[in-house]
């Protein structure tokens, strides 16, 4: 209760000094006592107290606040029947009479003043009168109103007459305090900038209530890092990082109070470094949640003056709410779009060689990451294999194979949870000296997901700016990282597809195309051919004397044989040209958009590479040679048909086979009769 013994002077200076300070209306009341149309009373009680019905609703009203204030022993805020939004606050007095403070006189929207002004219509107050007190009245924030009013809890108590003097000054210093904070909180929502929004902040503090170092905390996610700070001291402490859940720092968080210590053990285990003797912090509440922390650095903060910027953290919450929305629907509209054309990028890549490495670079790029890697797990899950790296050597990490239950890595892909660090060395869970590759000891971790099932891993660190990385780092790359599972899921499915597609259609011994695809794709050829009135060449060829050589080396020479000339035919045609195995040690190749003359050029190219093809026979001993025919038809200058192409073909195999072998021929009607 606010008990005080004062002498009535005393009393009347404290409600002048209320008025100067608040720039409202109030007055001093006697023993519970409410007087109409006293000299500093409000114009707008003033109009009501004009005639009597007025006086005696005002009387009833006010009067009645008092005793309530009284009995309650502390302030009692009340809307009169004009809805004007006051309060009655009791003072003390000595042995003979009880001192109040009644005003305040507030409207506290539009609606109050219709309201009010239809009260003095019907109260009979002259229409002029009514119009040009309501043009001078301003609409007022009760908030504002009710923290101004928390100022007479500042005031120190016990003060006697003979020390009327300081006490009037110390009450004036807390009220124009409280006055500043009050109005620059109101204000502060007009700022765009969000560096002086948040300097201005600081700056409030440092400033009214001459602190040596303070500085302001914001949250992103359990870590709170240094937006702005003031003082000389201020810079040395700008990448300071504390964590929501320790020490000093987790006892705000969790009480949602005021702090102070001067324990330098537990100073140093909040994450304050070595030369802070003291701190105080505040915290900044947005939505019953800790969003921030002002942090009193070495400097002595009374108790009205912790109040006071207890007061002013809670009146500027709104503002830090609607300042941190904006901030998180920039972030999102800024990287939103990079991060839709970075899962665009991804998304064209699903069928490329080069899709890890998009992953990597595109989300490193969108969270400002210098380095990144992304690792996927075996077929067993034992074991991380690198698949893509930025920022660091690709000839080592190419052979990186890491146990799937060891290290950093290991520990989100068994989890199946993302993970960041803002501190490898001060971090519980891995405490260890930062490896000297990294620039920080901050790193971000999340696991590549379909569902439940882990299939891998992403990892990034240092970033550009030398900041720890943050939540809204973690919500860009989750989303990133969901998109990245479903391609990196998809390429597999792709993948083996086309391994299946490839095995069904291959020969598995030479790789080349085998007998029954190389029919679908020669019919196909030959209607494309007809469309186009486009020539096409056939190519049969075989292997010569393959039986003695399969009977002088074994089959698995054999196999060698084939796999060998295989390869040789890949080596010497066109990318549009299809090779196929077409039976045995027999071999055909399509040639498109192909005349006899050119054909003949690739026959013989062919011949000629695998004569000079060599390998290893009876345990690598001896070297092996082989020597082909080739027989070479061309549609329509040969054949009309399918099968006449391929019979004629092969009439001109037998054709090099009968003149020696180890040569080119084309087919010509003569063909048939060279017996």
């Amino acid at each position: 209760m606010y008990t005080i013994d004062f002498i009535e002077e005393t009393a009347t200076q404290l409600v002048k000094s209320l008025v100067r300070v608040t720039g409202l209306p109030f007055i001093l009341c006697k023993d519970k006592r409410y007087m109409t149309l006293q000299k500093n009373e409000s114009p707008l009680c003033c109009l009501l107290q004009q005639n009597r019905e007025g006086r005696n609703l005002c009387e009833r009203e006010c009067t009645s606040s008092l005793y309530k204030a009284a009995k309650e022993g502390k302030p009692f805020y009340f809307q009169c029947y004009a809805y004007l939004n006051n309060v009655a606050i009791p003072i003390g007095g000595d042995k003979r009479m009880n001192y109040f403070v009644l005003g305040g006189r507030i409207l506290k929207s539009y609606n109050d003043l219709v309201n009010f002004r239809i009260i003095a219509e019907k109260l009979g107050c002259n229409e002029d009168n009514i119009a040009s007190i309501i043009q001078n009245t301003s609409i007022h924030s009760l908030k504002d109103f009710k923290a101004q009013i928390d100022a007479f809890r500042f005031t120190p108590p016990g003060l006697s007459p003979g020390s009327e003097t300081t006490r009037i000054r110390l009450l004036e210093e807390t009220l124009n305090k409280l006055n500043s904070i009050i109005r620059i909180a109101s204000g502060i929502s007009n700022i765009k900038d969000d560096h002086e929004f948040y300097k201005t902040i600081i700056d409030t503090i440092g400033i009214l209530f001459n602190v040596r170092t303070v500085l302001l905390f914001m949250r992103e996610g359990n870590i709170f890092s240094v937006r702005e700070g003031f003082g000389a001291q201020a810079e040395r402490y700008r990448d300071m990082i504390l964590h929501a859940e320790k020490g000093l720092v987790g006892e705000v968080v969790k009480k949602n109070h005021v702090i102070t210590s001067c324990d330098l053990v537990d100073i140093l285990r909040s994450g304050f470094p070595g030369g802070v003797t003291s701190v105080v912090l505040f915290p900044i509440t947005v939505r019953k949640k800790v969003e921030g922390l002002i942090s009193v650095i070495n400097t002595p903060i009374s108790k009205d003056d912790s109040s006071l910027i207890s007061t002013f953290s809670r009146s500027i919450s709104l503002s830090i709410e609607n300042r941190l929305l904006v901030e998180w629907r920039e972030l999102f509209a800024k990287k939103g779009m990079s991060a839709f054309e970075a899962i665009h990028n991804i998304t064209n890549h699903i069928d490329s060689p080069d899709l890890f490495r998009i992953i990597v670079e595109e989300s490193a790029k969108i969270i400002g990451a210098e380095k990144g890697s992304l690792m996927l797990l075996d077929n067993g899950g034992n074991y991380l294999k690198v698949k893509a790296s930025k920022g660091l050597n690709d000839l080592i990490t190419e052979h990186v194979v890491i146990d799937a239950d060891e290290g950093i890595s290991g520990y989100v892909a068994k989890k199946g949870i993302p993970l960041i660090v803002t501190d490898i060395e001060r971090d519980q869970r891995f405490a260890r000296p930062n490896r000297t590759r990294y620039k920080t000891k901050s790193f971000i971790s999340l696991p590549l997901k379909i569902k439940d099932r882990t299939m891998g891993v992403l990892n990034f660190a240092d970033k550009e700016d030398r900041k720890a990385f943050s939540m809204k780092d973690l919500s860009i790359l989750e989303a990133i990282a969901l998109y990245s599972s479903v391609a990196i899921e998809r390429r597999n499915y792709y993948q083996s597809s086309l391994n299946l597609k490839k095995i069904s259609i291959t020969d598995p011994l030479t790789g080349l195309l085998n007998r029954r695809y190389f029919e679908e794709r020669i019919a196909e050829e030959m209607e494309r051919s007809r469309r186009h009135k486009e020539p096409f060449s056939l190519i049969i060829m075989d292997i010569d004397n393959f039986k003695d050589f399969n009977d002088s080396y074994g089959h698995l020479a054999g196999d060698e044989a084939l796999r060998c000339t295989g390869h040789t035919i890949r080596k010497s045609i066109r990318i549009i040209d299809i090779a196929a195995r077409y039976g045995g040690e027999e071999f055909a190749i399509i040639l498109p958009t192909t005349g006899k003359e050119d054909a003949v050029i690739i026959g013989e190219r062919i011949r000629d590479e695998v004569e000079k093809m060599c390998f290893y026979v009876k345990e690598k001993t001896l070297i092996a040679h082989l020597t082909v025919s080739i027989g070479i038809a061309t549609f329509p200058d040969d054949a009309s048909g399918l099968e006449d192409l391929i019979d004629k073909a092969d009439k001109a195999l037998y054709k090099a086979k009968r003149r020696g072998k180890n040569r080119v021929e084309i087919y010509s009607p003569y063909s048939e009769l060279d017996r």
